[in-house]
Formats: C-alpha cells, sequence, structure tokens
C-alpha cells in the first residue's frame, strides 16, 4: 500500500504527496551545493519530524494523566551535520512546556521524549532536548 510519491522535481527540488489527503511537501537544497533555498532541507524536515514526534509521545503520555498540552510547541535549533562522514550528529530542540506539572512529572515527561519516539530511536545523531515549563 502506498503512503507517499516522491518526485524530483529538478534544480534539487524534491516533492512528497501523503497519498491519504494529497498533502505536499516540498523540499530544496541549501543554496551552498546549488539549491534553491526557498524550502527547508530534507535534513531540516528529520528535524522537525523528531520535533513532532517528541511532541506527540508526550502529549500521549500526558493524556493517561488527563493533563492537557494544548500550546506546548518544539524550536528546532541548531543541526550538526559532519560532511565527512555525511550524518547529522546533533540536533538542538527546546521544548516549551505549557501547563502546570510538578517535578515528578516533569521529569517523566523528559524520559519519554528521549525513549518514547519512533523517529527519535531511529536516530543516531545525539539528541540535545531542553525543556522550559510555562504555567
Amino acid at each position: 500500500m502506498e503512503k507517499s510519491i516522491v518526485k524530483y522535481l529538478g534544480n534539487f527540488r524534491v516533492e512528497a504527496t501523503y497519498e491519504a489527503s494529497g498533502q505536499t511537501l516540498r523540499t530544496d537544497a541549501s543554496k551552498g551545493p546549488g539549491g534553491l533555498g526557498e524550502y527547508a532541507t530534507p535534513v531540516d524536515i528529520m528535524a522537525q519530524s523528531l520535533a513532532a514526534c517528541t511532541l506527540t509521545t508526550i502529549a500521549m503520555r500526558a493524556k493517561r494523566d488527563n493533563i492537557d498540552l494544548t500550546g506546548t510547541y518544539a524550536v528546532v535549533g541548531e543541526i550538526v551535520e559532519n560532511p565527512e562522514t555525511l550524518k547529522v550528529e546533533r540536533i538542538d530542540i527546546e521544548f516549551h512546556v505549557k501547563g502546570n506539572l510538578d517535578a515528578a512529572m516533569r521529569k517523566k515527561f523528559e524520559s519519554f521524549a528521549h525513549k518514547g519516539c519512533y523517529v527519535g530511536n531511529s536516530l543516531t545523531a545525539e539528541k540535545n532536548f531542553s525543556f522550559v515549563y510555562e504555567d
């Protein structure tokens, strides 16, 4: 069963279409290697996917305790790439967690953020997560 169709459009641009909804996502290579640089790079999308997966999993964990994390967001920061190994070495993400959470619950969420996400568990890059709690 198809999930996505991914097409190369030229000029180092790629378009992915999610079959279930028809939603499209475009990526570009950055301007350095000759890309157009108008859309996020595939590496940027990978880091965004890590943030989205982590937000989803901590929200699922919160729901078990009847905690609503609506408004919680993540800021993807520096992404360290190694051109010699062609690997992403580190992804910095700052999570801004909404809600009045005690220290024990914060610890649970932070642990779950590091261990409960398929994307994160699939990446070898260092996941440098920081958490800002906003009441």
